[in-house]
């Protein structure tokens, strides 16, 4: 567990905290934009690569996650980044605008309920 510690460590010069995720959950809302705005101009190769560029952040963003025992926060988020990946997969299949924005209005609420720890808080 101590290497997969200092690898997550040396990712972000350090320990991760709250503030890299900010950016990560503003990236996946950037592609759920762009993804949408691509099914309503029938782009369905732009959706394609928007979509994909989502699954590979929550991908990342999951890896760095510490879901050892007694870890609360990072098991907690493996449960959100499930359901997201959920709704990219419903987007993709059915071109669903509607669950790009479920994706976006759960991303902002994450992001905000987020903001409210502290800023040396640990991901988990």
């Amino acid at each position: 567990m101590d290497m997969i510690n200092e690898y997550r460590a040396s990712i972000f010069d350090g320990k991760a905290d709250v503030n890299w995720l900010h950016h990560g959950w503003r990236g996946l809302r950037l592609y759920g934009r762009r993804a949408k705005a691509a099914i309503e101009a029938e782009d369905m190769a732009t959706k394609a690569i928007m979509l994909a560029r989502a699954d590979e952040l929550l991908t990342l963003m999951s890896g760095i996650l510490d879901t050892s025992d007694g870890s609360k926060l990072g098991p907690a988020l493996m449960t959100i980044y499930s359901a997201l990946r959920f709704t990219l997969l419903r987007a993709n299949t059915e071109n669903s605008k509607p669950a790009l924005d479920d994706f976006e209005a759960a991303l902002a609420i994450l992001d905000r309920d987020m903001a409210k720890v502290s800023e040396g808080a640990l991901v988990a």
